[in-house]
Parts: structure tokens; sequence; C-alpha cells
């Protein structure tokens, strides 16, 4: 029987630890709230959120957006983050993003969304964010028949300069992962992001800065080897077999010293690389980009993030819809008769 415990975010969540192979641990989070809308239209619906690089899941309005609209609603604090991190660890450290399948698995057991059919033939929605979006995506392609709908919040599709400096790199930091794949390597978040989202600093959130820091997780050559290698894969496409919306903001800020515009922008990515990567993702790609949208999308001030649960909204009633798309099937199978 799987056991649920209270949450650190307080009522209409609860927690439960996923055992991985080898020892580690990660963290399953449900939200409770039972449906407000009117018209549920999610309500055969279960979303799995994964969150980002230095990052866990603390977004409440985003879970309750869903179940609001009658879906169930799961995030993941993945190994060595967040809720799941342990004394000793090196937070965030990973040398494959594919390992994290295991958690996802396991998330996905525990939701009855086992391999060969989910509880009451539920519909599965990947939600993922930055990192988590390029590990959703990369999940998704390692499943085909799995996934109904993929979302993506600003993913790290590509590196920030480019694919082809990605690909120059790529030698060096494999070798650099062999010999030392813990190293730290030097901080280049000078915490632009976190001023801009903190209440610490004068942002509009409040979450964990042990579980978030204000500058980020050091990076290492084995993490950043596992992402390069994950983004080379999207590069070579992932023929993905499920819809998938990307949500961009308009912009990025890439500097290293504040300005106001870092609080209209996306401070980690280079949103025109990840918009080209996109398309490599599979055959039916959404796109839409957010003025003036932060790296999260949906931290971003109230009336830009509005315009984004909007967005998401109606993509997803509209990719879901089964009633719509079985008219569309029945037609096609009526003109096919015809013809």
């Amino acid at each position: 029987m799987v056991q649920w415990i209270a949450d650190v975010l307080g009522p209409g969540f609860e927690q439960h630890t996923l055992l991985l192979p080898g020892g580690d641990e990660a963290t399953l989070v449900r939200c409770t709230d039972a449906p407000t809308a009117p018209v549920h239209q999610f309500q055969d619906i279960d979303v799995l959120y994964i969150h980002g690089w230095s990052d866990y899941f603390f977004q409440k309005d985003l879970a309750r957006f869903w179940t609001s609209r009658g879906a169930r609603f799961f995030a993941l604090d993945l190994r060595r983050y967040g809720r799941s991190l342990r004394p000793g660890q090196i937070p965030g450290f990973i040398t494959d993003l594919a390992d994290y399948g295991e958690e996802i698995d396991a998330a996905l057991h525990v939701m009855g969304q086992d391999a060969g059919g989910g509880e009451n033939d539920r519909e599965l929605v990947l939600l993922g964010h930055s990192t988590g979006g390029l590990t959703a995506s990369l999940w998704a392609g390692n499943n085909p028949g799995r996934v109904s709908a993929l979302v993506l919040n600003s993913p790290w599709l590509e590196f920030q300069a480019s694919g082809i400096v990605r690909a120059a790199v790529a030698p060096w930091l494999a070798a650099g992962s062999r010999i030392n794949p813990t190293r730290p390597l030097p901080t280049i978040d000078p915490g632009i992001y976190t001023r801009a989202v903190s209440t610490a600093f004068g942002g509009e959130w409040d979450y964990d800065l042990a579980w978030r820091p204000e500058q980020g997780f050091a990076l290492t050559p084995g993490f950043l080897n596992a992402v390069f290698t994950a983004q080379a894969r999207v590069a070579r496409g992932l023929n993905l077999d499920c819809p998938a919306l990307v949500m961009l903001s308009q912009k990025s800020y890439l500097q290293p010293r504040w300005s106001e515009n870092a609080k209209a922008a996306d401070v980690a990515l280079n949103v025109q690389a990840v918009a080209a990567r996109a398309v490599d993702l599979g055959r039916e790609v959404c796109i839409r980009r957010i003025d003036g949208a932060f790296h999260d999308i949906f931290l971003s001030p109230s009336g830009i993030r509005d315009a984004a649960y909007s967005t998401m909204g109606r993509w997803a009633q509209d990719t879901l819809d089964s009633t719509r798309r079985d008219l569309w099937s029945d037609l096609s199978v009526s003109q096919t008769a015809g013809g």
C-alpha cells in the first residue's frame, strides 16, 4: 500500500518516497484538491511534472490549475534534488538523463499508469521545465505510446551558444566526465534569476533557498555531459509519437550583471536556439512564444503567467479532447470509404 504523508507545501499536498535501484530515493508529490470548475474538461487526465536544474516542485498554482479542471496532478522531486536530497550527496548529480526513467517509471506505477494501460484508461500529460523538459522529452521518445501530450516550459533542448558550439565542446566535456565527473566547475550564475523571482530579493515567490539556491548548484562535468548527450539525441530527431507544446519567452537576457531587462526575459536559455531545435522533437510540435516571460514561465508576473495558463489550457483541451479526435477519425474513415 502506498503511504502518503503531509508535504512541506501544506494542506492540499502530500508526498511519497520512491525507492530506486541502487539505493537512491526520489519523491512523488500529489495535489489532493478537489475540482472546482463546473466543467471538468480534464477529468480523465493525469499530469506528471518534472522540475529543472537547481530546482524542486513548489508551484502550487500550477498544480491547482490542473486539479481545478478535473485532472490529477503529480510532481517529481528527482533524486538528489529538493525533498529527495540526502546528506553527503552532490546536489543534482547524474551522468545520464535517461537514468531518471527509474523515478518516472516508479511514479507512474504509483499513479496507476503502468505500461500496458493506465488506471481507468487515463491519459498521461508529461509537463517538464528546463532540464526537466529535456528529460521528459527523452522519456517520451524511449516509451512510445505512453504519453498523450507533452508540455514543455522553457525546455533546455539546446546549448546556449548553438548546436555547433555544443558539438565542438562535447568531446572535451566527455573526457572531463570520464576523468573526474564530480569536479565542481566555475559558477556561471550570478543570481540574476533568483533576484527576479524570490521574495528574499524583491521577487514574488517564496521557496526554500537550500533546495533552489541563489546561484544554483555547482555544475559538474558529469552532469553537463549528460545534458549535452541528451541534446545531441534531440538534434538527431526524437520522432515523438505524441503532440508537444513548447512554451518559451519572446527573448533572452544572458548577461552577467543585473538589469531590469532580466524581469522580462529568459535569463537561462537562448530561446532562439531552443525554438529552432524544438522542431526536431517530432512531427506535431506547437511553439508558443510568451512576451515578457521568465525562464519558468509560470513564475512570470501575473498577467504574463495568466496568458501562459490560457495558452496551455487551450492547447491541452484541443489536443486531448477525445470527442473531437473521434469526430475527425470518423470523418477520415467516411471520406476514405466514400472515395
